[in-house]
């Protein structure tokens, strides 16, 4: 009966200590990573479909008591590849994330969304990068010379192609996009909170990231990490990212979880402590 009551105190505390996001993702050295199909973005005249200059890869997401991780493994650098859109380049859209637990077009219209802009020459409606609060999205596809027009067409070329178009966590028809109509990809409006910091390769691998364990082929690996305060304290979410042409999307489902405050991982670590005192002290009776 002592060992037991020593091993729950004993769980209780560690499990505090530890405390980390709830990966709805494949967990693996503390990250959670979305895996992408490595053959549904789209290219060039004639149309190339699968390992394009949009190819997204796989995403990854890890959670500590200061800070939130976020990680892509993708063809496509910061900055863009040179492109027939506009201005000339298709670069990174922003990564929307959703705690509502509407779809899309609910979670926008209501102006819901959180943001991160990560690559600041996009088209993003944000002057800066950062994190944002109070978002609501939009698309930049039009501008970025995406013809088709619609999620559900371009799902379509893919397969007429020899693809297998998925968004990540998703299937690439799951309801909380709007198949109708492109994918909202940039921030159009939002309050920024705070700022973001880009994270070397090697930092990424001293904390555990690793892309090359699911065998993802991208040719860029791209980090950022922002303070765990700026993003609400507890909460399922689901979050997407784009190119700026929507050639390629990823989503990642996660959950946050609030990090315990020290004086109750103090306070219970001092009633495990006493409670296991006053077990050693209890006199042995034999039966």
């Amino acid at each position: 009966m002592k060992k037991q009551l020593m091993v729950t105190w004993l769980v209780a505390i560690i499990c505090l200590l530890t405390a980390k996001s709830a990966q709805a993702s494949t967990l693996y050295k503390g990250w959670s990573y979305a895996i992408d199909s490595f053959n549904d973005s789209t290219q060039g005249t004639p149309l190339r479909v699968g390992g394009t200059d949009y190819e997204i890869y796989g995403s990854a997401f890890k959670q500590t008591d200061h800070n939130i991780f976020l990680a892509i493994n993708a063809n496509t650098p910061i900055g863009g590849v040179a492109s027939g859109a506009q201005d000339g380049y298709t670069r990174w859209g922003d990564i929307l994330f959703n705690f509502s637990g509407q779809n899309l077009n609910t979670a926008n219209a209501n102006g819901s969304l959180w943001g991160v802009r990560f690559d600041g020459q996009n088209e993003s409606g944000v002057a800066s990068t950062g994190v944002f609060k109070d978002v609501v999205a939009k698309s930049v596809a039009h501008l970025n010379n995406n013809g088709f027009g619609s999620l559900g067409r371009h799902n379509q070329v893919v397969q007429n192609y020899g693809g297998t178009p998925t968004i990540g966590d998703l299937s690439a028809f799951d309801p909380y996009f709007d198949q109708s109509k492109q994918v909202e990809n940039v921030i159009a409006s939002g309050t920024k909170v705070g700022d973001i910091k880009l994270l070397s390769l090697t930092e990424l691998s001293n904390l555990g990231l690793d892309f090359a364990h699911f065998g993802l082929p991208g040719s860029q690996t791209i980090g950022l990490s922002f303070d765990r305060s700026l993003f609400p304290d507890e909460g399922s979410f689901l979050y997407h990212l784009a190119v700026e042409c929507d050639n390629d999307i990823i989503a990642q489902g996660g959950n946050l979880e609030r990090v315990p405050e020290p004086s109750a991982i103090l306070g219970l670590t001092f009633v495990g402590l006493i409670g296991g005192s006053r077990l050693r002290k209890r006199p042995h009776v034999n039966q």
